[in-house]
């Protein structure tokens, strides 16, 4: 019996050893001539056959991906209305995706709008209040009276003396001429000028808006709102030419008239001489010289933040219109769609990675190597990839990066070699395809 077990055992080593060496010849793993040294002695020396060689080849398979995506937010949250695309399909760069529920952002454009128009309104009415020329005058009225209460107190006026105070009267007195004669030719041609150029704007934005005046959402377009906003500056124009035209108003024309007599009263009272009544009328005046300079400071300082609330209001409504093109999501590349996380009637965020966009033409497939073979590798070598089922459809690539960490596992390792195909030949070779590597 032993003797019988010792024959038997031999033999069936020498079975195991040649069908290890015909599972690692048939699998890529180790070449024939590897084989015939490994398991069946020393080389002979022949060369082997095409076949032979072919076999040896190493040939693995996985998926290609893109190299080169970008993630889609819509910038503005909401309820998902309409979706137009399904993962797989080919976009063109500004392609609709899907788009939000644009009645809220609807409604921030048409708050926007009025408070613009307030903001202008407000503006409209302290531009009636004051301006640089009365802040003038009435800096002038008060240096005046403060010279003429300090010669009173004096008790004399020197020939210069009367002179301002004689043009100060005069100049009174203009300022109310003017308000009763009008507006000068030069300041109506002015605002003529304004009014005129407003009316070529809005007739500009008429014919861009006329353009795009087919599309279901027209009123939320770019040309709608420059046509907006250029007729709201049309109405402003027309508002100060309409009141430039206009008679002055009665209390303005009964200020004026006030202080053309106070100045009158002042070149009087240096002509007549000095008294206690005219040392407390002197006192009186620069009272109300510096009352009326501090008022029409605090209209100028209000005017200028009138200015500003203006153009915060105009910013304000920028930003709403954005927003509200926002609401239809589209595409920030042309590409192909990898993922689409929205559905209609699912609320989503501003900052959600709604979809992905992937360029098609930079693809590149990772496969893991044994150590073994990884070993005999460089990077720049080239690479034959094969769509899987289609050896027609095969095109040459490279290994752009061997990493140098392998894969965890049992047994041999492996490490990651990354494939990258050219981006012209790639037409057939599309995300997700299966495909062999062929490493030539």
């Amino acid at each position: 019996m032993l003797r019988t077990i010792s024959r038997v055992v031999p033999i069936l080593l020498l079975i195991g050893a040649i069908t290890a060496g015909v599972v690692l010849f048939q699998s890529g793993h180790l070449t024939p001539d590897l084989a015939a040294r490994n398991w069946f002695g020393p080389a002979t020396g022949a060369q082997p056959s095409a076949v032979e060689a072919q076999a040896s080849i190493p040939t693995y398979f996985g998926s290609l991906e893109v190299t080169k995506s970008r993630a889609v937010t819509p910038g503005v949250g909401g309820e998902v209305m309409e979706v137009y695309v399904e993962v797989g399909d080919l976009v063109e760069e500004g392609q609709e995706l899907f788009k939000l529920d644009p009645t809220q952002l609807d409604w921030a454009v048409q708050r926007a709008e009025i408070a613009l128009e307030l903001a202008r309104i407000a503006l409209l009415e302290i531009d009636e209040q004051s301006s640089e020329g009365e802040l003038a005058v009435a800096q002038a009225n008060l240096e005046l009276a403060k010279s003429n209460l300090d010669k009173l107190a004096t008790g004399g006026v020197t020939e210069d003396e009367f002179a301002a105070t004689r043009a100060s009267a005069s100049a009174a007195w203009a300022r109310y001429n003017e308000l009763l004669a009008g507006p000068t030719e030069a300041r109506l041609q002015q605002l003529r000028a304004h009014l005129e150029r407003a009316e070529l704007s809005v007739a500009e934005a008429q014919r861009a808006y006329n353009e795009v005046a087919w599309r279901g959402d027209v009123g939320k377009t770019p040309q709608a709102a420059n046509l907006q906003r250029v007729t709201i500056d049309l109405n402003v124009a027309q508002a100060s030419y309409n009141e430039a035209t206009q008679p002055a108003r009665a209390s303005e024309v009964q200020a004026a008239l006030a202080a053309a007599h106070r100045a009158q009263h002042a070149l009087n009272e240096l002509e007549e001489g000095i008294s206690e009544v005219d040392l407390a009328v002197g006192r009186a005046r620069v009272a109300a010289a510096e009352a009326t300079v501090l008022r029409i400071m605090e209209l100028t300082t209000s005017q200028k933040s009138a200015e500003l609330r203006v153009s915060q209001a105009l910013l304000n409504l920028e930003e709403s219109q954005q927003r509200l093109d926002r609401a239809i999501v589209r595409a920030p590349l042309t590409g192909v769609v990898l993922s689409l996380n929205a559905d209609e009637g699912q609320v989503i965020g501003a900052s959600s990675p709604a979809a992905e966009i992937g360029d098609p033409s930079a693809l590149e497939l990772v496969v893991g190597i044994p150590q073994d073979q990884v070993l005999t590798m460089s990077v720049g070598d080239p690479v034959r990839i094969t769509r899987f089922g289609s050896d027609d459809i095969s095109i040459l690539s490279t290994i752009s990066k061997i990493s140098p960490i392998s894969l965890p596992g049992k047994g041999n390792s492996t490490f990651p070699v990354t494939i990258r195909l050219p981006e012209d030949g790639t037409a057939q070779l599309n995300p997700g395809i299966f495909v062999s590597a062929t490493f030539e």
